[in-house]
C-alpha cells in the first residue's frame, strides 16, 4: 500500500520540481505526475497553484533563514555581510525554484507566511547588529542589503554577467561597499 501523502510532502516535492524545471513551469498537472497521482488528487493538499507557490515560498523562507543563520553565526560587520552574500548565492544556485518562490511576499493575512518571512528578515537584522541600527535605519539597511543581494543573485541566475571578470571579486566589492555604507548609516 502506498504511503499517504501529506500537504508537507506535496509541497516538498513541488519545491524539488520547481528547482528542477523552474517555478514558472510548475503546474498542478506536472506535480501530479511527479507524485504519481492524478492531477486532481493534488487538490486534496493545495487549493490551487497560487496556494502551492505560497507554500513553497514559506518553505523557502524557513530553509534560507536556517542556512543564513548558520553561515552568519558568530560573525559581524563585513564578515557577516560576506557570509550572507556567499550563502544566499549558493543557496539560490542549488534551489532556483525555491529562490523564485521566496520573492513572493506573503499576504498580510497569511500568518504562517508572515512568520516565515519575519524569521528570514530577523536573520538579516541579526547579521547587521554590529552596525547598531534600529527602527527605520535598520529597516532601510535590511532593504538595501536584500535589494543588493537579490539584484546580484537574480542577474547571476539568468546569466546577466558576461564580462570575463570573476563574479566572486565583484561580490566582494559589493559587500565592502555595503559595509562602508552601513558603518556610516545611522545619523
Amino acid at each position: 500500500m502506498a504511503e499517504r501523502l501529506t500537504r508537507g510532502a506535496v509541497v516538498e516535492r513541488a519545491a524539488v520540481l520547481a528547482d528542477d524545471i523552474g517555478l514558472a513551469e510548475l503546474t498542478i498537472t506536472r506535480l501530479g505526475r511527479a507524485l504519481g497521482i492524478a492531477p486532481p488528487g493534488v487538490y486534496r493538499h493545495v487549493a490551487d497553484l497560487d496556494d502551492l507557490r505560497r507554500a513553497i515560498g514559506r518553505l523557502a523562507a524557513r530553509e534560507a533563514a536556517a542556512a543564513l543563520s548558520t553561515a552568519c553565526a558568530g560573525l559581524s560587520g563585513g564578515e557577516a555581510l560576506a557570509a550572507l552574500a556567499d550563502t544566499l548565492r549558493a543557496w539560490a544556485a542549488r534551489h532556483p525554484g525555491r529562490y523564485a518562490a521566496l520573492q513572493i511576499a506573503p499576504e498580510p493575512d497569511d500568518a504562517d507566511g508572515q512568520a516565515a518571512a519575519e524569521a528570514l528578515v530577523a536573520v538579516i537584522a541579526s547579521a547587521l547588529r554590529a552596525y547598531r541600527l534600529d527602527g527605520d535605519d535598520l529597516t532601510d539597511a535590511i532593504r538595501l542589503v536584500r535589494a543588493t543581494l537579490h539584484g546580484f543573485v537574480d542577474l547571476e541566475r539568468v546569466g546577466g554577467f558576461k564580462q570575463p571578470r570573476g563574479l566572486d571579486a565583484t561580490v566582494a566589492r559589493a559587500v565592502a561597499a555595503l559595509d562602508a555604507a552601513l558603518v556610516g548609516w545611522a545619523p
